[in-house]
């Protein structure tokens, strides 16, 4: 979309006290954009906000975006962009289509405390527009990020995937560890550099709200098909280990194997890269700890 230079652009952000509201202001504030904020505590009103602005943004909790998004329907103007930026779209995405506003879903696939936004993946849903067309995808790439154009139930499909089966394992591996009495840290003393490297995956997703991730794995329409398989998969395999059946275990591996075809090689390829700067920076703190302290001896 094409703006005049010297047009002012006001976007509006509900939850815009938010870590990622927050970090959406400060990304919106160094464009030039004219930026105000509602919240809880704020002044401005969320109905306030709708009317005032041409660009209205919902930074707000998944289970609560619905129902945030339809209380400001009745404000909204022909002529502005609604955008959310929740991990689940659908419903995101068709409380906004209700309003008279031009929509637009976004998925940032990054933490508000990732400092740069080269080549990190958006995911954007473009579910109607018209004046605002190619608005968002411009700035977003001029910023080098990695655009993806998909519509929100595509969008929600993959991230039963990417997000919701593989949190799952990750969080059930947590909660295994826990049921076993695993020591974590005599763990790491047995450790290889891929062990070390799921672990941390696994200490990084349980670092981080709860709520979220709740919200992710349950609100997705499209979860729940995902972890079907996951688990009948994941069910198929213990019972062949249970068994104690090596050539149905062999014909299971060739079977996920041949799928990934190519993939295998470029995964070995990135894998090896990171175990290299995983071994090279426990070097490193290795080397600190037996630097002389500089104390001289009684």
């Amino acid at each position: 979309m094409e703006k005049n230079a010297d047009e002012k652009i006001n976007i509006g952000i509900i939850g815009g006290k938010g870590k990622f509201g927050s970090w959406l202001d400060n990304f919106f504030t160094q464009k030039g954009f004219n930026v105000s904020v509602s919240d809880i505590g704020t002044e401005l009103t969320n109905m306030k906000l709708v009317e005032k602005n041409d660009v209205v943004v919902f930074s707000v909790p998944i289970q609560m975006t619905e129902q945030i998004i339809e209380s400001v329907v009745p404000f909204s103007k022909e002529g502005q962009l609604w955008m959310d930026v929740t991990s689940v779209k659908t419903h995101a995405v068709e409380a906004m289509l209700k309003s008279k506003a031009e929509v637009v879903g976004l998925h940032p696939m990054f933490a508000p405390t990732i400092e740069t936004k080269n080549r990190q993946a958006v995911i954007v849903c473009d579910a109607r527009t018209k004046k605002w067309k190619g608005w968002i995808e411009t700035i977003l790439s001029k910023e080098g990020a990695k655009v993806k154009e998909t519509t929100h139930e595509k969008h929600d499909k993959m991230m039963a995937i990417i997000q919701g089966m593989t949190h799952f394992s990750l969080i059930s591996l947590g909660f295994a560890f826990k049921q076993m009495g695993l020591d974590i840290d005599e763990s790491l003393e047995y450790t290889s550099p891929i062990y070390k490297m799921r672990m941390n995956m696994v200490g990084r997703l349980l670092n981080q709200n709860p709520e979220l991730y709740a919200d992710i794995e349950i609100m997705n329409p499209e979860t729940q098909e995902a972890l079907r398989a996951y688990i009948d998969s994941f069910m198929k395999l213990y019972m062949i280990v249970k068994d104690g059946d090596r050539e149905r275990f062999i014909d299971y591996f060739k079977e996920a194997s041949e799928f990934l075809g190519d993939f295998k090689e470029k995964a070995t390829e990135e894998s090896n890269f990171l175990i290299q700067k995983v071994v090279e920076k426990h070097n490193r703190q290795n080397a600190k700890k037996n630097e002389p302290t500089g104390d001289a001896d009684e």
